[in-house]
């Protein structure tokens, strides 16, 4: 179970207590073992972490360790950590159980006293005290559970067979056990070892200072004292007795401890093995108990393919049925697909004519609705003014006759109109007295609504308005027709000087067309139309760099334009500091004025040129559809060419005439194709300058909408090359038959290469 945060801070203001490097703040400060190790030194000073499995794997392992010498009950709550080899940080949570499995151990060891005596001394809040005390309540039930478990398996173990991961940490444990036993008893011998040293030492001083006393003595006392020299030499014999002893006990101290050092080093490098074996066990304890479970997984698998074995025949049999059938479905599936194309080809070509013919209709009925309201708004106006003017000369006649008194005749237009308002005086009046005031100022009231025409001036306004954009396209279409007249009769009337030329006139007309670059020599007997084919290239490539050119240009003078208008500012904003603040902020006032003026002028450009590619695109529209209209009475004559074929006729000359109409319907489709592209290019560059100069949402409504026309325009052009494909390869299969030579194409799709780069093959007739 994780441990809560303050059991956590308890831990932490706990571990601050040792002598750190620096004060620990929260459980994130030891993810990287790090103060952790110094945690651990302080507990056990002969842990080393000079391995290359990393700083923190080395903590783990020297904790381990402790567990196993102090308290080896804690030893799962150290495993619950699961520290990997050469891991530079680990969770918080196995962090706090390290923290809490090193209080336990400082709590409950052998050395328990020093660290009671640092937390009474350093931790002063009885919160952190309360939850140390829980943490320590906690482990110490966990031992006993380790405990009574370990007794458990201890007698599970008596009654079964030992098992061999068992039986090496038992022989780990134990061995452990036996080095503390002997590291306790060198200790012991080491000690006696040196009192032997210094008791061997005093009784060689003792026989020294004796050797001197007797050596006194004799000289003082010859021959009376030779009882007394036979006691000492008696007792001095005694004492290099025991002196002899007391260093062959020595000596076999020396050999035992030098037989213990031996004994520890090699407990030392087995310990050490134990410990890389204990590592490997628990590695291949988990890949055991991985294996363990593939082999099960693979024996139910085992079982149930031998419950299903006897579908395997039948599967085989599917199998090769199924490939069968996939064969045979992939052929039927090409032989769909090319007749589902073909029918939805045409199912397209007929519905988007439908929809042009459905979308003429329903504009031609609302040009003339609009037509015929607008001669009815002529007509209700030429009313109005009529009316007007009517009522005018009759105010001014009653005018005139109140001012007169008398009452003059009226005009013969205003006769009736007159009788009807003195009848309606006399019925309004009786007995009162007229006034005449009241009158005239509804009379005025009368005659403003008439001139009002109840909104019809603001109808007549943008009625206008619409009739002079109308005469400006106009003017701009017939400019633009105009032009391209003339350059159309000034090309054929070129290319028909140079077909026209004679002999006498080739030869210059070959240098010049090798000084242009042709690269070829031509004679009399070479063609005309090759010289025609890269003349046209060339002026063709030298038109797309002239637009190239112009668009260049175009967006060259636009930088110039927005570079003077940046330095009109700089120089005003340069010219306003030397001013008074009123001075500065006029010319201000007067720069900003002249910049909106330019960029209004600007986007009012491109606003004017966006309308007229709108109209060019909805006369290239226009256009597309004629020439729909056009391809659906060549499909009509071809299927009267059908019909004539099979009463019997000879189609050649319906065949050649449907063959130039397919040429020319695919030189146009050509040109379509490519003024579609030179608008497009035309409109996305307006549209971005818009766009850039207004910014809004309408912009970007507007650009989605010409977007989606163009998309649908592309969509039309797809299909109009698939139904010309389709109309080539009618006629070429239903009226020709190739000549089999070796250079003709054999396939559909050559076939259809060749007819869409030029080279018909010659034809003969069914």
């Amino acid at each position: 179970m994780p441990y809560s945060e303050g059991a956590q801070a308890a831990l932490v203001q706990w571990a601050n207590t040792f002598p750190l490097d620096k004060k620990a703040d929260s459980i994130s400060d030891f993810l990287d073992g790090h103060l952790l190790s110094q945690v651990l030194r302080d507990l056990d000073p002969s842990f080393d972490s000079n391995t290359s499995e990393g700083e923190l794997y080395d903590v783990y392992k020297g904790i381990t360790r402790l567990v196993y010498r102090e308290c080896p009950g804690l030893i799962r709550q150290t495993k619950l950590a699961d520290i990997r080899p050469r891991a530079r940080e680990a969770q918080p949570e196995a962090i706090s159980k390290l923290l809490a499995v090193l209080f336990a151990i400082a709590m409950l060891g052998s050395n328990n006293e020093r660290y009671v005596t640092r937390i009474t001394r350093d931790i002063t809040d009885k919160t952190n005290l309360m939850q140390l005390q829980r943490v320590t309540q906690d482990m110490k039930a966990a031992m006993d559970e380790a405990e009574a478990q370990d007794l458990e398996e201890a007698a599970e173990v008596g009654q079964e067979s030992h098992d061999a991961d068992l039986a090496m940490e038992a022989d780990n444990i134990r061995l452990r056990s036996d080095l503390d036993k002997k590291g306790k008893l060198l200790a012991d011998m080491e000690t006696r070892l040196g009192h032997l040293q210094e008791s061997y030492d005093d009784l060689k001083e003792e026989v020294v200072r004796k050797g001197r006393e007797l050596e006194a003595f004799h000289s003082a006392q010859d021959g009376a004292g030779k009882e007394v020299i036979r006691s000492l030499e008696l007792k001095l014999r005694e004492q290099d007795e025991l002196i002899a002893n007391q260093e062959a006990q020595a000596e076999d101290d020396r050999i035992t401890k030098e037989r213990l050092m031996s004994e520890v080093s090699a407990l030392k490098v087995k310990t050490q093995k134990l410990e890389t074996l204990d590592d490997e066990v628990k590695e291949l304890r988990f890949k055991n108990e991985e294996l363990s479970r593939r082999a099960n997984m693979v024996e139910r698998y085992k079982q149930k393919l031998e419950a299903q074995s006897t579908l395997s025949k039948e599967m085989d049999n599917l199998l090769y049925e199924k490939e069968q059938m996939q064969r045979d479905l992939i052929e039927y599936e090409k032989v769909l697909k090319r007749n589902q194309a073909l029918e939805q080809t045409n199912e397209q070509y007929a519905s988007k004519l439908r929809d042009y013919e459905l979308q003429y209709v329903e504009l031609d009925a609302q040009r003339r609705a609009l037509h015929d309201d607008t001669q009815q708004l002529r007509a209700r106006l030429a009313t109005l003014d009529a009316q007007r003017l009517s009522d005018e000369r009759l105010i001014s006649e009653l005018q005139e006759q109140i001012n007169s008194g008398s009452q003059p005749a009226l005009s013969p237009d205003a006769g009736t109109a007159g009788f009807s308002l003195e009848e309606e005086l006399e019925g309004a009046g009786g007995s009162a007295a007229p006034n005449p005031a009241l009158e005239i100022s509804r009379l005025k009231a009368e005659n403003n609504l008439l001139r009002s025409g109840m909104g019809s001036a603001s109808e007549n306004a943008r009625l206008r308005q619409e009739l002079e954009e109308e005469r400006r396209q106009r003017e701009r279409i017939q400019g633009t027709y105009n032009d391209t007249f003339e350059k159309h009769q000034l090309a054929e009337a070129q290319i028909s000087a140079l077909i026209e030329s004679s002999g006498e006139k080739l030869v210059e007309i070959v240098d010049e067309a090798m000084r242009l670059g042709l690269g070829r020599v031509l004679t009399q007997d070479y063609y005309h139309s090759e010289v025609l084919a890269n003349l046209r290239i060339q002026i063709a490539q030298k038109t797309h760099e002239l637009e190239s050119e112009k668009r260049r240009l175009k967006e060259v003078q636009a930088q110039l334009a927005d570079k003077d208008r940046e330095l009109l500012s700089a120089r005003t904003d340069l010219s306003a500091v030397a001013k008074d603040s009123v001075e500065a902020l006029e010319e201000l006032k007067s720069t900003d004025q002249l910049i909106s003026g330019s960029i209004r002028e600007e986007l009012e450009a491109a606003r004017q040129q966006l309308k007229n590619l709108g109209t060019d695109l909805e006369e290239q529209r226009n256009s597309l559809i004629n020439a729909l209209l056009e391809k659906d009475k060549l499909r009509k004559d071809l299927d009267e060419v059908k019909e004539g074929r099979q009463d019997g006729a000879e189609p050649t000359e319906v065949v050649q005439k449907l063959q130039d109409k397919v040429e020319k319907l695919r030189v146009r489709l050509k040109e379509r194709t490519s003024q579609l592209e030179k608008s497009e290019q035309d409109k996305y560059d307006l549209q971005r300058k818009l766009k850039a100069a207004e910014g809004g949402e309408a912009a970007a409504a507007q650009k989605a909408t010409s977007d989606q026309i163009i998309k649908n325009l592309q969509r039309e052009n797809a299909l109009i090359a698939t139904a010309w494909y389709d109309l080539t390869s009618r006629i070429q299969s239903n009226h020709v038959v190739l000549q089999r030579r070796n250079e003709v194409p054999k396939s559909w799709l050559g076939k259809q290469r060749q007819m869409v780069n030029g080279q018909y093959p010659s034809l003969c007739p069914h």
